[in-house]
């Protein structure tokens, strides 16, 4: 076991490091992420996945979730079918959730963080009857294809033929499809 303030290595029975003082706890570990504390030799946070060994990073896939590397937000895959029958059953009102996070995901996966958020985009969708809808479609288009390592992809106009004919569930449904990929590959 090692100080986690200075990378002393400590005896096995823990208590307090020898080298700068901090107390080491009585040989148990604390995840750094949520604090719970956990076994020794375990690898992963029992509560909330985290890697706990040296030489494991933040962004591996653990438990269904991604821990991002700048910080412990995750992101979840949604089943499809079971927005889409939510979206139907609500008469729209979880699609309007779900575009505000498929906006917020696909940021975030992007590492485009300073875009326009999922809320404040459905917003200017509401106040233009519709109009931002078409430019957010292409949008999310381009960042669906920079997930996919394809620069000349055409997501984009997909995404807007698809609006122009009523279908956004179907945009959104291959939005997360892409969303599900990326987090299954990571």
């Amino acid at each position: 076991m090692y100080c986690k303030n200075c990378g002393e290595k400590l005896n096995e029975n823990g208590g307090f490091c020898p080298n700068c003082g901090v107390f080491a706890g009585n040989g148990n570990q604390y995840c750094d992420v949520c604090g719970t504390k956990t076994s020794q030799g375990d690898s992963f946070c029992g509560n909330c996945g985290a890697p706990l060994k040296k030489g494991q990073t933040y962004g591996e896939r653990v438990t269904g979730t991604i821990v991002s590397d700048e910080s412990t937000q995750t992101i979840q895959p949604r089943n499809i079918v079971t927005a889409i029958i939510f979206s139907i059953l609500t008469c729209g009102i979880y699609m309007i959730y779900w575009f505000i996070v498929l906006t917020d995901d696909l940021n975030r996966l992007t590492k485009e963080d300073n875009d326009m958020s999922g809320g404040l985009s459905f917003l200017l969708t509401l106040v233009t009857c519709g109009i931002y809808g078409f430019f957010w479609s292409y949008k999310m288009g381009q960042k669906v294809d920079k997930l996919n390592n394809n620069s000349s992809g055409y997501s984009g106009i997909v995404y807007i033929i698809l609006m122009l004919c009523g279908l956004d569930i179907v945009s959104y449904a291959l939005m997360q499809d892409c969303i599900n990929k990326t987090l299954e590959n990571r």
